[in-house]
């Protein structure tokens, strides 16, 4: 007789090269779309404010062009109090204001500390045509305790395991909606709660109501939550997975967590604003250093999302009676083998 080695190992050995091999991609493919937006990105549209006269105005507005075209949106206010009112309103992350008392560059390190360093960048550029260096003024200004905004920039993948997890448990320990749904309700409260302490009270990297604070960041986890759940209420695994790559690999990167939106070019810019990662972001920043202003957007966007996960959740259990009560019961009191087990 012949002796034939074993398949098994072999098998075995191709099924560990095949997972390590894939989740080798799965991480590379993570990191760049976490890294390339921060460290490739650049300006695109980006709304800044000049209150000057007209004439100083179109300057400035041609220095910017020749300098980045295309990476500034420049809209004129009559005077620097009003410029200072539309950075506080979110409606520009900074500007410069050039008036006969002197040159200013405004900057809200709050809104982006990247966009707050790239407008100090021009405030050099703009003491190169002589005269004397206009003063950079931090209009809203990062918490002393994280000038650089570390920890609300790195706070966005854990919140986003955050959602995952709690899911991905649920679907495993229950089968009953309302245990799920009451699941992910009490998890992404707890959770929000729980980060919005380490930010507020831990690295101090946020100055706004740690109530408000953990009401944003426990919306954007029911968000994120109901949405995975309700996938797998309509499609099952697959659509979990789906929903789970989306999170990571698209809603994660196109936040401008890290930087700003406005470093993205479209379409990813409005696709990264209109998932729970980037609406979440966004409201954050808003209710932990503008008081709120420049929140009703993403607060629609997480609503949706909300609305969107619930009537996921529906349908699948809908279907799942529907599927239920349609086969045939094999309990029933006149089948043989019932006849048989009842004695």
């Amino acid at each position: 007789m012949t002796a034939h080695p074993p398949t098994a190992p072999r098998r075995t050995l191709s099924l560990l090269g095949g997972l390590a091999l894939g989740l080798a991609t799965f991480v590379a493919v993570l990191l760049a779309a976490s890294v390339f937006p921060a460290a490739k990105g650049s300006p695109n549209n980006l709304p800044i404010g000049v209150a000057a006269p007209a004439a100083a105005a179109g300057q400035v507005t041609s220095l910017l062009d020749a300098r980045a075209p295309g990476a500034f949106d420049v809209r004129s206010y009559p005077d620097e109090a009003s410029l200072r009112d539309a950075i506080r309103r979110r409606d520009v992350y900074g500007g410069i204001s050039l008036s006969t008392t002197g040159r200013s560059v405004l900057v809200a390190s709050a809104a982006s500390p990247a966009v707050a360093q790239a407008l100090t960048a021009l405030a050099a550029a703009l003491s190169q045509g002589g005269g004397p260096a206009p003063t950079v003024v931090d209009v809203v200004p990062l918490p002393e305790s994280d000038p650089r905004g570390v920890g609300l920039a790195g706070a966005l993948l854990p919140l986003l395991i955050g959602a995952v997890a709690p899911v991905l448990a649920l679907t495993r320990l229950t089968r009953r909606t309302a245990y799920r749904v009451a699941g992910v309700l009490l998890a992404s409260v707890t959770i929000g709660y729980a980060a919005a302490a380490v930010l507020h009270f831990g690295t101090g990297s946020l100055a706004g109501s740690f109530l408000v604070e953990g009401a944003a960041m426990s919306l954007t986890l029911l968000a994120a939550a109901l949405v995975l759940l309700g996938l797998h209420a309509a499609a099952g695994m697959p659509g979990l997975g789906l929903g789970v790559l989306v999170l990571l690999l698209l809603g994660n990167p196109l936040s401008g967590a890290t930087t700003a939106p406005e470093f993205l070019g479209q379409p990813w810019r409005g696709i990264g604003q209109w998932l729970t990662p980037g609406a979440g972001g966004q409201l954050l920043r808003s209710v932990a250093f503008f008081d709120g202003a420049g929140a009703s957007g993403p607060l629609l966007v997480l609503g949706v999302w909300v609305v969107l996960g619930v009537a996921l959740i529906v349908l699948g259990a809908v279907r799942g009676r529907a599927q239920s009560s349609s086969k045939p019961s094999t309990s029933s009191p006149w089948s043989p083998s019932s006849s048989i087990s009842a004695k």
